[in-house]
């Protein structure tokens, strides 16, 4: 019997990478999946300059459906483009349709267009915002009205990034909708519990098409290191998706779990921590002046304790 036995579960961006290693495991512990994926190339195969245009490539996603069936698994695929709210929800109606329910939400399409503060336009935000937020608000917002109408509860897991908030340079956009992620999935959190629904979000990491050119350029693997390669890849991820999508997590909400090695070879363990943030104490005045504020900053911005610079160093790096 597998963990997720009796249950429907979406997954978006599924084609390939990460998210293919999560629908595999999902339905390998039971689920019937839905694969999405649009389908398309990345511009200069490589993650950094977003997708190619063209129409929607249906034999992405079944390419991924054919593996599950093959392997005893049940799972239809959809290519619909996630980047609006009604197309993002056309995913959870594809579940709905086809196995009757949709118990599991995951979000995790995306890619991700380089763009410098100085260069930001208006087209690089209007596509990063659609694909990361409107695609996550889309589907949530269709799961919630199916999960209330059948009335039984549900666990959504978002995708959001590390340097979302320790910043990166030259993911000015990317970093911008991710944030816009989490702070959703808090607000998607606090309103589902009472319905059972369950609200969390992952930070992942692995070695792919998308991410290559960063792990490759930065000199942190050798692109010739296939073990390491290997060792990093997507399937480091999915074992913590299938925790959260099932009932073990049941108690768990609002939160954001990030999977990171402790270093880049092929020996290296694979860390899942949970991200959280902190806030000095500040100072509080009836009649502030500008002078002060200048006088109390070193109290309002404190360095964080000694123990919780070490975590964050540690979590960054």
């Amino acid at each position: 019997m597998g963990l997720l036995d009796g249950k429907v579960a979406v997954v978006t961006g599924a084609g390939r990478g990460i998210g293919r290693a999560y629908a595999v495991a999902l339905a390998s512990a039971g689920a019937s999946v839905v694969v999405n994926d649009v389908g398309l190339e990345l511009k200069g195969g490589s993650g950094g300059a977003g997708l190619e245009d063209g129409e929607p490539r249906p034999e992405v996603a079944q390419g991924v459906v054919d593996e599950i069936i093959a392997a005893g698994g049940r799972a239809t695929a959809d290519a619909s483009n996630i980047a609006s709210v009604a197309g993002s929800a056309a995913v959870v109606e594809t579940a709905l349709r086809v196995f009757g329910d949709v118990h599991i939400v995951v979000n995790n399409a995306g890619t991700w267009n380089e763009t410098s503060v100085e260069d930001i336009d208006e087209e690089r935000i209007d596509e990063q915002f659609a694909t990361h937020f409107k695609g996550t608000v889309g589907t949530i917002r269709a799961a919630f009205a199916a999960m209330r109408a059948a009335g039984h509860g549900g666990r959504i897991i978002n995708t959001v990034a590390g340097v979302a908030t320790s910043g990166e340079g030259g993911m000015a956009v990317y970093c911008a909708a991710k944030a816009a992620v989490s702070s959703f999935t808090g607000t998607a959190a606090a309103e589902g519990r009472p319905l059972g629904i369950g609200v969390n979000a992952i930070s992942p990491l692995a070695i792919t098409r998308q991410s290559s050119r960063y792990f490759f350029e930065s000199g942190l693997v050798d692109p010739n290191d296939e073990a390491t390669i290997r060792h990093l890849g997507p399937e480091i991820n999915a074992p913590l998706v299938v925790y959260l999508a099932s009932e073990l997590s049941a108690h768990l909400t609002g939160r954001t779990f990030r999977v990171t090695p402790d270093g880049f070879g092929a020996d290296a363990g694979i860390r899942i921590k949970e991200l959280w943030s902190t806030s000095s104490d500040g100072m509080a005045s009836t009649s502030w002046t500008v002078d002060d504020i200048a006088q109390a900053m070193s109290e309002v911005a404190r360095d964080l304790p000694p123990d919780a610079v070490g975590r964050a160093a540690e979590m960054y790096r």
